[in-house]
Order: structure tokens, then sequence, then C-alpha cells
């Protein structure tokens, strides 16, 4: 059955209104409903901070600095804890469109008064901001008591990383949204959300700094989005990016965003006029 829903036609996804406010602190309580999840998850980040932490400490095996790595000690331990905590930060729902076409409920939230790709990403934002409240917050204390990571002594540090994980969130929502939008043509879609998590986990810089892949990996790797959304953020943040460089790096990445922003807008235009509802 399809549809097609002229309320949801502006551009790029309909006009901010407060009724999103509503969305956004219906995510948070949902996800205070999961309490053992919530644990589950504290303990999960806590185990992978300390996994990282004591393989790059065994690697520089007590010395400040080791040969062919940009980065001291100091700032490899920081790196280890923040890009994890910047990636527990930037988690979220990326299968609800698909869900929802198969069981039809899809058909419910077109006739609701409300731009459907800003609903989801109100809701979104509901689910990071409960993720920063009771997981990075937390790790991140732990973490400066425990595993001697930093914190920058620079205040612009602080305001330039917030820009860029501004920025590197978006980039991550655009692409798991345009992704999600797959199953508006493919009645399966593991296996591209596999693809896309495969290409995060190598390439974000979430696990191993962009600045350790080999040299002929690099040009690749520049020409994906994925290291704007962890390294860009994590590196300014301890420092090992800083002043000019930032600058520019931030302006790579606001262009990311508009060019995906624009590319996901375009495909969810196609995607309103091929809405396939399975199951109702």
């Amino acid at each position: 059955m399809s549809f097609s829903n002229e309320r949801t036609s502006d551009f790029p996804f309909g006009p901010a209104k407060p009724v999103y406010l509503n969305f956004i602190e219906k995510s948070f309580q949902k996800q205070i409903a999961y309490k053992f999840e919530y644990f589950v998850g504290v303990l999960n980040g806590l185990l992978f901070i300390f996994v990282f932490t004591s393989l790059w400490s065994a690697i520089y095996a007590g010395a400040d600095t080791v040969e062919g790595s940009p980065f001291t000690r100091s700032q490899m331990i920081s790196y280890a804890v923040f890009a994890m905590l910047f990636r527990i930060s930037m988690t979220m729902e990326d299968n609800e469109i698909g869900r929802k076409i198969r069981t039809g409920a899809i058909s419910m939230d077109f006739i609701k008064p409300v731009s459907y790709p800003l609903m989801l990403f109100s809701e979104a934002v509901g689910q990071t901001l409960f993720h920063w409240f009771t997981r990075v917050i937390p790790l991140s204390i732990i973490s400066l008591l425990a595993f001697d990571a930093s914190m920058p002594k620079d205040l612009s540090a602080y305001a330039l990383t917030a820009v860029a994980w501004v920025l590197g969130y978006s980039i991550l929502y655009i692409i798991n949204f345009g992704f999600s939008l797959l199953a508006f043509w493919f009645t399966e879609v593991f296996s591209f959300q596999l693809m896309k998590f495969g290409l995060f986990t190598l390439f974000s810089g979430g696990i191993v700094p962009i600045d350790f892949f080999p040299d002929f990996a690099k040009p690749f790797i520049a020409l994906i989005p994925f290291q704007y959304i962890l390294y860009v953020p994590t590196s300014i943040f301890i420092g090992h990016i800083q002043g000019a460089e930032a600058i520019r790096l931030l302006l790579i990445q606001l262009a990311w965003v508009l060019a995906l922003g624009f590319i996901c807008w375009r495909v969810w235009k196609a995607a309103q006029k091929k809405l396939i509802v399975q199951g109702g």
C-alpha cells in the first residue's frame, strides 16, 4: 500500500515544533524502564575501557612515547577512554523503520501531524541524553580516577570538541537514517546494516586512531565520512588536533553533514512514494 504525505515535504525534514520535545522526553523515559540494560551497559563500557587502556599501556610499556606513534602514552590512554565514551554517547536505534515496515505500524506514523524523520531524530536525541547522564558521565569519572585519563586544560578544546561531537553525531544519524530507508526497497536490510557497522567499526577511529592505518589505506578513508564521527572529536579533545587544523576538519565535518543530509532527503522523498507495508 502506497502513501503520499505532503506534510513531510518541507526541506529538509519539516519545521521544528514543541511537540518534538515530547518525543525526546518519552524516549528518555523509555530508556529508564530498562534498568538491567543500564547496568549491563555501564559494566560493558567499563570492560571495554579497561581492555583498551590495558592494551595501549602494554604497548607503551611504561615509556612516554613509542616509535611510529604520534601520540604520547597519556594521549593514547585518554584517546582510548574518550573514543569509547563518545561511541557510547552516540548509541542510537537504527532498525526502527525496517521493523515498522514489516509490521505495518509505519502507516500509523505517517498519519501523525508531525515530520516522521524529525520524530525519529527526536527519539534518538532522547536516547543520547540518557546515555550521557547514565553512562558517559559516570564512566568519565571512573576513567579519570582509575585509568589515568586526562581532561584538556585549554577551554577552547571543550568548545571545539562540542562542535565536532555534534557534527559527528549528525553524520552518524544521517548515515543510520539513510541505511534504514533501504527498507522501503528491500524486505531485509541486515546485510546493509552489517556493512555499515563494519565500516564504522574499522574507519571511525573508535578502536584504532586513523594515524595508525597504513598509508595506502588513508586516501580511501579520506573519501568516506566515518573518521569524522569519532576520530576527529576525540583527537581534538585530547589535544592531538589543534588550531587551524581543527577548524579545517570541522568545516569538512559540516560539508559531510550538508552533503549526506541532501542525499538522505532525496532518498526520503523517493521512499515516501514507494512505501511498501508488510504485515498489514
